[in-house]
């Protein structure tokens, strides 16, 4: 049979179609696509392939030309169309449409798919082709070395085709089902391609700057996702206890180390919420109150605001945490190491308080007067649960490749 030819024909000044035809045949010919480039409409008709066909053509919306997965003489690369004529076709769909910016969608009898995720069944069908064809090579050369070993080596899998089946069966369907070990056993060969992929620094940096990136940007955000949540819930002192501690970092990057409910009064056993200790050794007291405490009250006679009295409790309360670590800091420094078994330096500690929001600072003097209040404080810093949320995403912010 010769090589089947293609001929263009300019219906009008937008409309072309494309016919295939064969030399010896010239009267058997069909046409295999219609192009409006002024529509960006393409109405594609499959060619036959010997098993019935059920869609007459395939509608292709967005483009001026053919995309790269239709051939001319009326085929879809990698098979496509044999597999969604007989699936859709089982759903009784009529109508197949592939649109450049348009959504997925199935009504009634008509089908339509974005082109991108057209593309990702194309791969996925390409992979898997290969993957056979990689099969079908190792089972022909064992079948030959089993009946002529004397002739035929027995077939070793190279590192070229095990790449190949290694990385066209990655597929993130899979990934709700895989069981512990199984992750376990892929952050092991993560771990290893980060270690052994590269021996050029500048490409062993690169790796290991795209990897943390991507690690770090998921981290972020499902810190973000909780803390949100929290917000919403109405979380208790305990709840956000739980959750600074387990995200030490988002309060200061300086610190590495924490100590649950550090006694900070010893006789009387007054515990802080939890001591910080810095890269340097030194440590830091955390006092946490809940989102909706008042931060402020007004005072009727000057129309100023001051501390509400809430606040000023915990502010009084911190004062005195402070006063204590730093009366008796040897005495606190040799029970913090015999019972965490960690060297702190307790010399002019600073006290954080988490509470409250900015949402309660609703006019100009609120925030002015805040501010004020707040860098009066000596030794001691408070942070709004909403400004705490601000870092965060600041540090998401930050995450970038390059």
């Amino acid at each position: 049979m010769s090589p089947l030819k293609t001929k263009i024909i300019r219906r009008s000044k937008n409309i072309s179609e494309i016919i295939v035809f064969d030399d010896k045949e010239p009267n058997d010919s069909r046409v295999t696509y219609e192009i409006n480039k002024q529509k960006k409409e393409i109405k594609f008709y499959p060619s036959p392939q010997g098993y019935p066909v059920y869609f007459d053509k395939i509608t292709i919306k967005g483009f001026d030309r053919l995309p790269d997965e239709f051939n001319q003489k009326g085929y879809i690369k990698a098979g496509v169309f044999y597999y969604l004529n007989s699936r859709l076709n089982e759903k009784k769909a009529k109508e197949i449409t592939v649109s450049k910016d348009g959504d997925n969608f199935f009504k009634k009898n008509r089908v339509q798919l974005n082109y991108r995720t057209f593309q990702n069944l194309k791969d996925k069908l390409s992979a898997i082709n290969n993957e056979s064809k990689i099969d079908k090579s190792l089972m022909t050369a064992d079948f030959f070395h089993e009946v002529f070993p004397g002739k035929f080596a027995k077939p070793i899998l190279n590192y070229s085709q095990k790449v190949q089946k290694l990385v066209g069966n990655v597929d993130e369907n899979v990934i709700k089902y895989l069981k512990t070990d199984d992750v376990a056993k892929l952050i092991e060969f993560f771990e290893q391609l980060i270690k052994r992929k590269y021996k050029a620094s500048q490409h062993k940096r690169k790796l290991l700057n795209s990897a943390k990136i991507k690690v770090d940007n998921i981290a972020i955000d499902q810190v973000i996702k909780e803390f949100e949540e929290l917000l919403k819930s109405g979380g208790s002192e305990s709840d956000w206890g739980e959750y600074l501690k387990k995200n030490l970092f988002l309060i200061d990057s300086k610190y590495v180390q924490v100590i649950s409910e550090l006694n900070v009064i010893l006789a009387r056993c007054r515990k802080v919420d939890f001591g910080l200790v810095d890269v340097q050794g030194y440590l830091d007291i955390f006092e946490i109150k809940k989102p909706s405490t008042a931060l402020l009250a007004k005072n009727q006679d000057r129309g100023n605001y001051y501390w509400s009295s809430e606040a000023t409790k915990t502010i009084v309360q911190a004062e005195k945490y402070l006063y204590n670590a730093e009366r008796k800091a040897s005495v606190l420094k040799d029970d913090i190491k015999r019972e965490i078994g960690f060297d702190v330096e307790v010399i002019r500690p600073r006290a954080i308080i988490i509470m409250g929001t900015m949402k309660q600072l609703d006019n100009t003097k609120k925030k002015e007067d805040f501010r004020v209040l707040r860098m009066s404080l000596k030794n001691l810093e408070i942070i709004l649960y909403d400004e705490l949320l601000e870092r965060i995403k600041i540090q998401k912010k930050k995450i970038f490749i390059e």
